[in-house]
């Protein structure tokens, strides 16, 4: 008999569940700030319904990266 999954636990509202197994197989707690770092990686903010890929965000910003370097490209 397979465990658990945390999917099927959340489904289900069985969270307590699926951390009492997961404990039991060993499994401890983590830290706050490394779920944080883990999930931002993971996890992105939805746009709003008015937003395109090109709005700026409310920084300014366009939550686009910059490429560094100095822009010559290389040819083979």
């Amino acid at each position: 008999m397979t465990g658990l999954s945390l999917l099927e636990a959340m489904k289900a509202g069985r969270l307590g569940d699926f951390i009492a197994q997961e404990e039991a197989r060993g499994i401890g707690s983590i830290d706050r700030s490394e779920l944080d770092r883990a999930l931002a990686k993971l996890v992105k903010a939805p746009q709003s319904k008015d937003q395109t890929s090109r709005s700026p965000l409310p920084d300014g910003s366009t939550g686009k990266r910059t490429r560094q370097g100095n822009g010559r490209r290389i040819s083979s």
